[in-house]
């Protein structure tokens, strides 16, 4: 079946060029133009992309991609091993390589405009998405199938999705709702995988070839330029190596009125890939990922700010983060092997995030200073396997471990000089956190329909030895300990309907375990954050019902969905008043709903072109706790995502060398507030966040077989908006020039 919606052209050739794919932009004009003048030439031999594990499937078309009728559609993420697209069980997209390199500032704003989907912007560089009502520690990424969440993220909008370079990304995949039986907590309004690049193959035997690519990306308002430079080896179909650099520098932000001042940040990464064949279907591979961002401002909470639309302006003199993230990971996979490991994959990785934040205040005429961060290590284990056809089903199950090791720190100053020194950072310091999981789930033949059941079973410990005491009666330093075990289940149905649609849905089951920072938090925002010994996992199940398909030029995916909460941790004020801000704590205090509709709709016109829509709404009630009392009350849950929707129309060529795309981004004004988003004034404005109507135009051409030019106008009348929770606005109308260099 065709995929849904026609929102981004697909090259008619696989993006994993021979020789591998750069970026080239910002070059001087006349070395550009001597490029696209020259003629051709070919360092490789033809590709042969290598047999991939679960996580690398080679990508066919995105979900949001017109059709080609010889590309199989392969998704990943909703099963943990490849399925076409029509045997997925839930709403799913898929973001091919096109979209990726047009749209890429940053890998969570890709997201933005996909129905159930908000992104919200804390700051300029801390970009946090919603889905289906969840962000920060209640939705999953994963990279390459490897969690990405850690023990340390925080409870709302954070800045761990943007530590993923978007340009080593293939493709990404979008899975909503509750996926814990495959990938344990955490993975509760979606999970999305970033599959990342790798290294073309030649033809067996063939000799050593080199290649590379480059990429460069500018946009006006964002007041930007990107470039990555890359390179390829590999001899004949044995083994490939990919790897690159990305450096970025964001200048201070252009919305519809004026420059954004103290919005402005850099960052750099480098990765590396090499794959390489062990056998016949048999392939090891040795991947790297580094990332920093320096010197990000949180800028709502300065002098800085720029009022919208009534929101108040900070008082901080200056808050910087910086943000590193390194990757390497280590795995074997193979296919076709018989019996209950017909095909699988066993994954050793190690993941570091390091965080600084450094802080200006100014208290009755005397500077504060003050620096905190911590350094978490995560070292994983993770074994998938897939059996052969059974007279039960085709089985998947695994085990998946991870112990994080994290230590924090905190030091304050005073008119330059030394002050103190906290017992702990945002997090506890000498902390350890363990998870061990295994899962099973089963793929039954029903009939024309098939049932998938399966089940999960987690053991979570926590420990944190040095916690600053919340009680000041009591000993300054504590311990704090727990360890948690949590049964999550789901069954989910696929039903064929004829030859050009599916039923999808079912029900499934959520958790997410609290985390080092729900426990042993000590952190300043719109509240000051005291740890909070003794919390409980929270629970989610979620009733899905779907239908996809294709007919008459008609292509479409839909559904209903609702959640119910149980035990959803919130915070609750104590009473007391540090440096002047509330002191709270969190509890397990909250229990409600969430439910909505959404919708991809495409129509293929004919000569080349195609239309679509995409829209979603939503709604829910929670049980919150009031910030004076401490009594609980009906809310609604924070940052609700407005309805929204996307149409548009697009041409393309029919050798698809052309492509041409305009669209209007329609999003109500969300005036449905909880307690704490009325309190919000930095970020959200005096009785909501206003609607508004967005319309970006695309345009891409495939020069020569190895340079491709890609030009946008987003936000082509200029609107001043901003997305409903954020802390900056939008760009005004953004000119996007990006070059493609092949080699």
């Amino acid at each position: 079946m065709p995929p849904v919606v026609p929102l981004r052209a697909t090259s008619r050739k696989n993006l994993n060029h021979p020789a591998s794919t750069i970026v080239l932009a910002g070059m001087p004009p006349a070395l550009l133009l001597s490029l696209l003048l020259t003629p051709s030439a070919s360092w490789a031999a033809p590709v042969q992309e290598p047999v991939p594990s679960a996580e690398d499937e080679p990508p066919a078309r995105s979900g949001r991609t017109a059709p080609l009728p010889t590309a199989p559609e392969v998704l990943v993420t909703a099963a943990a091993h490849p399925q076409d697209f029509t045997e997925s069980t839930s709403f799913v997209d898929s973001l091919d390589r096109e979209e990726i390199l047009l749209k890429g500032r940053s890998l969570p704003e890709l997201l933005e405009g996909l129905p159930g989907v908000l992104v919200q912007k804390t700051a300029w560089g801390q970009t946090s998405p919603f889905i289906r009502g969840f962000t920060g520690y209640s939705t999953l990424l994963l990279v390459d199938g490897i969690r990405l969440n850690h023990a340390a993220m925080r409870s709302g909008p954070n800045q761990y999705w943007s530590t993923v370079d978007a340009w080593t990304v293939d493709r990404l995949e979008v899975v909503r709702g509750p996926s814990s039986v495959l990938y344990g907590s955490d993975a509760v309004g979606g999970t999305v995988n970033a599959v990342t690049r790798r290294a073309p193959l030649g033809q067996a035997g063939g000799p050593l070839t080199f290649g590379g690519a480059s990429y460069l990306r500018m946009a006006n308002a964002e007041n930007s330029t990107s470039f990555r430079t890359e390179a390829t080896a590999y001899r004949g179909d044995r083994w490939g190596f990919l790897g690159g650099v990305t450096s970025r520098n964001f200048g201070d932000l252009e919305n519809a009125d004026r420059v954004l001042p103290y919005t402005g940040y850099d960052e750099v990464s480098a990765d590396g890939r090499l794959d390489y064949r062990l056998g016949e279907d048999l392939w090891w591979t040795l991947a790297f990922q580094t990332f920093r961002q320096e010197d990000v401002p949180r800028t709502h909470k300065t002098v800085f700010a720029v009022p919208y639309r009534g929101t108040s302006v900070g008082s901080e003199l200056l808050r910087d983060q910086d943000q590193r993230r390194d990757l390497v990971y280590s795995r074997w996979s193979w296919a076709d092997r018989g019996g209950a490991w017909d095909e699988g994959e066993i994954t050793l990785s190690w993941q570091r995030h390091d965080e600084s934040r450094y802080r200006e205040r100014d208290k009755s005429g005397s500077l504060r200073t003050d620096r905190q961060g911590f350094t978490l290590d995560d070292y994983g284990f993770l074994a998938r396997m897939r059996s052969e056809e059974t007279g039960f089903g085709t089985f998947s199950w695994g085990v998946e471990s991870h112990l994080q090791t994290a230590d924090s720190f905190r030091v304050d100053f005073q008119d330059g000089a030394f002050k103190s020194e906290s017992i702990q950072g945002p997090i506890g310091d000498d902390s350890t956190y363990v998870d061990l999981a295994a899962y099973v789930q089963d793929e039954i033949p029903v009939g024309s329909a098939t049932l998938v059941p399966g089940v999960r079973l987690t053991r979570i410990s926590a420990d944190s030895d040095r916690v600053a005491n919340p009680d000041p009666t009591g000993p300054a330093v504590i311990g704090v300990s727990n360890d948690w075990t949590a049964l999550t289940g789901s069954v989910r149905l696929l039903q064929p309907v004829g030859e050009s649609m599916e039923l999808f849905g079912g029900v499934s089951q959520g958790f997410r375990a609290p985390s080092l920072s729900d426990l042993t938090a000590l952190d300043a925002t719109s509240a000051v954050e005291t740890p909070s010994p003794g919390l409980e996992p929270e629970y989610f199940v979620q009733a899905e019902l779907g239908s996809r398909g294709a007919a008459g030029g008609w292509h479409w995916q839909a559904a209903l969905w609702r959640t119910w909460i149980r035990d959803l941790i919130v915070q609750a004020p104590t009473g007391a008043l540090i440096d002047g801000t509330p002191e709270v704590q969190k509890s397990n205090a909250g229990d409600g709903w969430m439910h909505g509709v959404e919708l991809e709709l495409a129509r293929d016109i004919g000569r080349g072109w195609s239309a679509f829509v995409l829209g979603s709404w939503m709604d829910g009630e929670l049980q919150n706790v009031d910030p004076t009392t401490g009594a609980t009350f009906d809310d609604v849950p924070s940052r609700m995502a407005p309805t929204q929707a996307r149409f548009g129309t697009r041409w393309r060529r029919r050798d698809g060398r052309q492509w041409f795309e305009a669209s209007a981004w329609a999003v109500d004004a969300q005036n449905k507030l909880a307690a704490r988003d009325v309190t919000d004034t930095q970020r959200i404005p005096p009785g909501g966040t206003p609607g508004y109507t967005v319309v970006d135009l695309w345009f891409g051409w495939e020069v020569r077989d190895d340079v491709t030019l890609r030009f946008a106008v987003e936000n082509l009348f200029d609107k001043l908006y901003r997305v409903h929770g954020s802390g900056v606005d939008a760009p005004g109308r953004n000119v996007v020039l990006s070059v493609e260099v092949r080699f």
